[in-house]
């Protein structure tokens, strides 16, 4: 055995190079991205729970068979006049037809914009907001940014305060002390006013409950679309509720004139199905309209004052309303006013871009350079980040 090994020592070449062994690459994460899902990387936001599929099902089917009932059972023999054998509908038959038509609309469109906007999901990327007097305390590392502790500035040539409190080189300090609270659950940053919510599987931002009968977790992204949809189909609901009341009235007077109400008896069932819908969904829609009436002015979800984490709750309810419906008009405009984007699910609540973080309770670290507008500023983003890193930080 020793002396195959010295043979083998003796066949090596002294004058021939090492062998490079090439590093191996770094692992990556893969994700699967659905076209429709609540993880993050999905593409469109859609719960896929059974139940809640099911009652936003029956949900448009009432909406349907509300607005059948209506525009072609009950009114086409009330409001409607004969020319040569054709029925034709008069102008209020016309006109009902399509208001009622309309509302029903307006409630099924607020219904699939609730169901299918993202509530307030929180980014798995997101991260606490920086508290130094308006300036940025993190530091751009190799992949996401680091908040700086005490510590660590301490190492990098800034100092702290008697109460822990950040003081950077230039003087300033900070108190951004707080404990990050990470999700148990997500494993990702929790914000203050972020619940997690076990059927969507994610922490929604100001989330007030989970809605079976909008499929979806109700939260400061689709706050807005539950408010309006649930308006809308308490309208729906008083709407049919009147004009069945009237129809009742008016066959009174037809009955001694020996004048058909309906075209045909089975008709009848379809106008007590009517009315039972109208009563039962209007009644609860009607409580549901005073109960979302005060979230919206106290600024305090249902999750929150059930655990007592009001951390934010408005008296005069001006923050309530310009987080639900958006602020609007502008940059520094706090006038709470009504507008008419208020009652059309087709406008987006938006926040000005100086107000949106703090909403929000977070900041996403990927996206922060990428969104500033003035090069001079991000020219001296990047230059304190650069002397932060240079500093001794282990």
């Amino acid at each position: 055995m020793q002396r195959r090994k010295n043979v083998a020592l003796a066949n090596i070449n002294p004058n021939a190079t090492p062998s490079r062994v090439a590093p191996s690459s770094p692992p990556t994460a893969t994700v699967v991205r659905h076209k429709c899902g609540t993880s993050p990387f999905d593409r469109h936001w859609l719960n896929w729970d059974c139940c809640g599929l099911f009652c936003a099902g029956l949900t448009y089917g009432l909406h349907i068979y509300g607005c059948y009932t209506v525009t072609q059972v009950l009114l086409p023999p009330w409001m409607s006049y004969t020319v040569d054998g054709v029925r034709w509908l008069s102008f209020w038959g016309k006109f009902h037809s399509l208001l009622f038509s309309l509302v029903a609309f307006l409630a099924v469109a607020s219904h699939f914009y609730a169901m299918t906007t993202d509530p307030g999901a929180v980014p798995p990327d997101a991260e606490p907001l920086p508290e130094v007097n308006g300036l940025d305390v993190t530091r751009q590392g190799s992949n996401d940014a680091t908040t700086l502790d005490p510590m660590q500035v301490n190492g990098a040539g800034g100092s702290t305060t008697a109460g822990g409190n950040l003081i950077s080189n230039s003087g300033m300090s900070s108190s951004n002390n707080r404990p990050k609270r990470i999700c148990r659950r997500c494993k990702s940053f929790k914000p203050d006013r972020a619940h997690h919510c076990s059927i969507c599987n994610r922490c929604i931002l100001k989330m007030d409950h989970h809605c079976p009968w909008v499929n979806n977790c109700v939260g400061i992204g689709n706050h807005k679309f539950f408010l309006l949809f649930v308006f809308y189909t308490f309208c729906t609901c008083v709407y049919a509720m009147s004009l069945v009341v009237a129809r009742f009235v008016n066959c009174l007077g037809s009955i001694e004139k020996h004048e058909p109400c309906l075209d045909e008896p089975t008709h009848l069932l379809g106008l007590i199905g009517l009315m039972v819908e109208s009563l039962l969904f209007g009644m609860f829609t009607c409580c549901m309209v005073i109960d979302q009436w005060d979230v919206v002015m106290s600024n305090v979800t249902h999750i929150d004052r059930l655990k007592g984490e009001i951390f934010m709750e408005d008296i005069e309810g001006r923050s309530g309303i310009h987080e639900v419906f958006g602020s609007g008009g502008g940059k520094g405009n706090k006038k709470v006013g009504f507008r008419l984007d208020w009652l059309s699910p087709f406008a987006k609540v938006c926040f000005p871009e100086h107000v949106e973080a703090d909403i929000m309770g977070f900041c996403r670290p990927c996206s922060r350079f990428s969104k500033a507008k003035d090069d001079d500023v991000l020219v001296d983003v990047m230059s304190s980040s650069a002397s932060a890193t240079s500093g001794d930080i282990v």
